[in-house]
């Protein structure tokens, strides 16, 4: 049965944590929407996918954001206790540090479990399904990058084509002419192909860029030259690279666990071991943070923080180079401080 001093303790961390969860929060999730607007300013990504993205990445940065705010929230929640004296009265009353481990460890346990859960299963179910959203939304924001109704280059030259529309939800061309010519290599022959459409799509384990082409002819030879070749396709990919658009590597984050438990690839192995870590944080931190927590009654509200967040930093940041080759090193919300 959970004592009144039990109450007490997790009631008064609870409410720190919860406020500087959400300060976290709202910092971190400020920092992407600015991302997501200046893709969607240049083109890169249609406007109507922000609010879903941010949706997807909100889930994502609550896992990792919890065992940082949670440590914080015990610092400040004791802090209050020792400033106003009153851990003093508790010690006199026999509730020692030996009395304050037991609430908190249950609480972190009940935290990291769930954190657990969701670092493990649920989180890479999210990061795949934002994925997903993402590559259409490029896809998307690349074909109509590429117009319609005005000839297109690409390759320097080496592919130039027509669109005459878009599709109604922007992720096909229709009725194209395309001119494919390599200057550089002169023993390959010129070709001219007609479509009635055509769509981007991105190899999985290459990460290509390709226009595939769907119900048309392709025309090969040399103008004024006999042998031409005339050939009918159902579907043809051509590989080219995007204006402004990099390969982009695949996320192990989205991979399931138990795919990553049965790899023997060392990256994978890592994000494995990163995952893990993410429960293992929260009770590492929340035990450290009880004898960081002591301090003065003469110190400010705020100055006893400064030590614990320069250790939780330390420790976060040693996380992030231990797995320096992890896909969660990665990007502009890594969980490296």
């Amino acid at each position: 049965m959970v004592s009144i001093i039990d109450r007490y303790l997790i009631r008064e961390i609870l409410l720190g944590w919860l406020a500087i969860t959400l300060v976290l929060w709202l910092i971190m999730i400020s920092h992407r929407m600015v991302g997501y607007l200046a893709q969607a300013a240049t083109g890169e990504l249609p406007g109507d996918v922000i609010f879903v993205l941010l949706g997807v990445k909100t889930l994502w940065l609550l896992a990792y954001v919890m065992p940082f705010s949670l440590a914080l929230g015990v610092v400040t929640g004791l802090g209050r206790l020792y400033r106003d004296n009153e851990m003093t009265v508790l010690s006199a009353c026999g509730v020692g540090p030996g009395g304050i481990y037991p609430p908190l460890l249950g609480m972190a346990a009940v935290v990291a479990i769930i954190l657990g859960w969701m670092a493990l299963y649920f989180i890479p179910g999210v990061v795949a399904y934002g994925e997903r959203i993402t590559q259409r939304a490029e896809q998307q924001a690349d074909v109509s990058l590429l117009g319609a109704g005005r000839f297109n280059v690409l390759h320097g030259g080496q592919i130039s084509f027509y669109a005459e529309q878009l599709s109604d939800d922007k992720q096909r061309m229709e009725n194209l002419f395309v001119y494919v010519y390599d200057s550089k290599n002169r023993d390959k022959l010129p070709q001219v192909i007609s479509a009635a459409s055509a769509y981007r799509m991105r190899d999985r384990d290459s990460g290509d860029d390709y226009l595939v082409f769907v119900d048309g002819y392709r025309y090969e030879g040399r103008p004024g030259e006999l042998g031409y070749r005339i050939m009918r396709f159902d579907q043809q990919g051509v590989r080219v690279e995007l204006p402004g658009k990099a390969t982009p590597s695949s996320k192990r984050s989205a991979i399931p666990t138990a795919e990553l438990q049965a790899s023997s690839d060392l990256k994978e192995i890592v994000e494995l071991q990163w995952r893990l870590s993410v429960p293992l944080s929260v009770m590492v931190l929340v035990f450290l943070a009880v004898p960081l927590s002591r301090m003065s009654p003469r110190k400010g509200r705020y100055g006893g923080l400064v030590m614990p967040v320069l250790v939780f930093v330390i420790y976060f940041n040693l996380m992030g180079t231990a797995t320096s080759h992890s896909p969660w090193s990665r990007g502009p919300a890594s969980p490296c401080w």
